[in-house]
């Protein structure tokens, strides 16, 4: 059982007549007593509220850390989604470019067989165009080339009777 401050102003002793207490000494010493453990039992109370008040706020950061744990692993996974999907994203558009250059390439290949094709078939014409040429002005060489050998025996006519004529006999 607890003792209050009241219990101590209030408590009673027996005065033996000899070897006795003095009254007003023991009075005054209870007093003293009295509002210390009164003193006491207030600053309790008030560190009891206190110590309250601070595991209320105690609980309240740990429900705040709890929370900031939570957003914090939330935000990690949240991060670590968006790097996998930025990485996706990132591939899909490599692949996409590799095969836009790739079609671009094939392209470009058809191109070039297109054009060397025309070019092959510039160079056959040219070399059939050469050869006509050529073949043209070697005929016309052996024409020239004929027309001057006969050319001095075969004179046309003057006007005079020709020898071996048959219309001057």
């Amino acid at each position: 059982m607890r003792i209050s401050p009241m219990d101590i102003r209030q408590q009673q002793f027996t005065v033996k007549m000899f070897r006795g207490f003095d009254v007003q000494e023991v009075d005054t010493f209870l007093e003293d007593v009295a509002q210390d453990y009164e003193a006491l039992v207030r600053e309790n109370t008030l560190l009891k509220e206190q110590l309250q008040v601070l595991e209320e706020r105690t609980r309240g950061l740990e429900d705040r850390e709890k929370v900031l744990q939570e957003t914090l692993v939330t935000t990690q996974r949240l991060t670590e989604e968006m790097k996998g999907a930025a990485r996706r994203e990132a591939a899909l558009v490599v692949r996409e470019a590799e095969a836009a250059g790739e079609k671009f390439l094939e392209q470009a290949r058809a191109q070039e067989a297109v054009i060397r094709s025309e070019v092959m078939l510039l160079k056959r014409h040219r070399r059939q165009l050469a050869e006509g040429l050529r073949s043209t002005l070697e005929m016309y060489q052996r024409l020239v080339a004929e027309d001057l050998r006969s050319g001095p025996s075969e004179e046309p006519a003057t006007g005079g009777a020709s020898s071996g004529s048959p219309a001057g006999d």
